[in-house]
């Protein structure tokens, strides 16, 4: 039995019905061209080493008829040239099956590859909402009580226990697919505001001013994906009050350059410890080690800016102070204010 279930018998019946119909009729007639019977009978089963060695068996029978069952007379430049041509066709065939079954062998090995993507993609959706069910429910549970210092601590943990799922999800995504962001007009000091309202509890519960600066025409608007941009300003800003003390202050300055909207993020901390540059937006980088879900926030944001065929650059500030610049290129220019 050949290795897809069928009689190989059969293939081998056909080369040798095929063959002896050759060896019955004159030299000058080539049945040689039906070898591309068994050929393609066969193809599916065998490996490309075994096509290579059965397509010399068939030229080598089709060559055969020369000299058998009769030394050539006449015409032996003409039957030659017939039988070689004959030959040439057979290889071309057989090229063609072999590049045939290993497309096919790709595709089923994508497809294998699209539902293990699909079935990880169910699997991580079905865990961060059994995940975010508890907590969503506890933070409720929190925010109908009275103000305290233990539950407000509380609920911020529930809060970066969300966050971190999100960005969990949002990095699954965008490994798997790449990330595509709903690009409409948008006014970049709007989305600012609204990520600086997002992470005001946190900042005034660390007692740390988060400074907000503009210039270079930032009321107009860019072609972007909003919703994407907040999150890369949240958690760029998060990532700043993460390090820096009590008192400090975090300034977000946006600028309307001439080739790319300009977003710079500075606080007052350590900066960043020696090596942790190169690596800095490389997804779960040792950087920050110390916090939980470090390394997934800022390579998040890496995604999202060259989603936007933008950059991401850190740095250290020569007064002390780390620097996280953005770069996106304009998109779009009518003024529009903020809803």
């Amino acid at each position: 039995m050949s290795r897809s279930g069928l009689p190989i018998g059969l293939v081998w019946a056909s080369w040798l019905v095929i063959l002896l119909l050759e060896l019955a009729t004159p030299t000058g007639v080539v049945l040689g061209i039906l070898y591309v019977i068994p050929l393609v009978i066969g193809a599916a089963q065998r490996s490309s080493r075994e096509a290579w060695r059965f397509l010399l068996i068939c030229c080598a029978a089709t060559l055969l008829n020369l000299f058998v069952p009769a030394p050539p007379v006449l015409n032996v430049s003409q039957d030659l040239a017939n039988r070689l041509l004959v030959c040439l066709c057979l290889t071309i065939t057989t090229l063609l099956l072999i590049r045939n079954q290993t497309l096919e062998q790709q595709r089923i090995a994508l497809d294998v590859q699209l539902a293990q993507a699909q079935l990880r993609g169910d699997v991580i959706a079905t865990l961060a909402h059994d995940l975010k069910t508890p907590i969503l429910g506890t933070l409720a549970a929190i925010t109908s009580l009275e103000n305290n210092p233990v539950l407000a601590a509380i609920r911020a943990s529930q809060q970066r226990c969300l966050r971190l799922i999100d960005d969990l999800l949002q990095v699954f995504r965008a490994e798997q697919e790449v990330l595509r962001p709903k690009l409409v007009d948008c006014n970049l000091l709007c989305i600012a505001q609204d990520a600086l309202q997002t992470i005001e509890p946190i900042a005034t519960q660390r007692q740390i001013s988060v400074v907000l600066r503009q210039g270079g025409q930032v009321d107009q608007t860019l072609l972007a994906d909003a919703t994407l941009l907040q999150r890369l300003i949240e958690n760029l800003l998060l990532n700043a009050l993460h390090h820096s003390s009590r008192g400090q202050r975090i300034w977000l300055q946006l600028r309307r350059a001439e080739q790319a909207w300009r977003l710079e993020i500075r606080d007052e901390g350590q900066g960043f410890r020696a090596g942790e540059l190169p690596g800095l937006f490389q997804r779960f980088s040792p950087v920050s080690s110390d916090r939980p879900g470090a390394g997934l926030g800022l390579y998040l944001c890496r995604l999202i800016a060259e989603a936007h065929d933008g950059t991401i650059k850190a740095s250290n500030c020569p007064g002390g102070g780390a620097r996280v610049v953005t770069l996106l290129p304009h998109r779009g220019t009518e003024s529009c204010g903020c809803s």
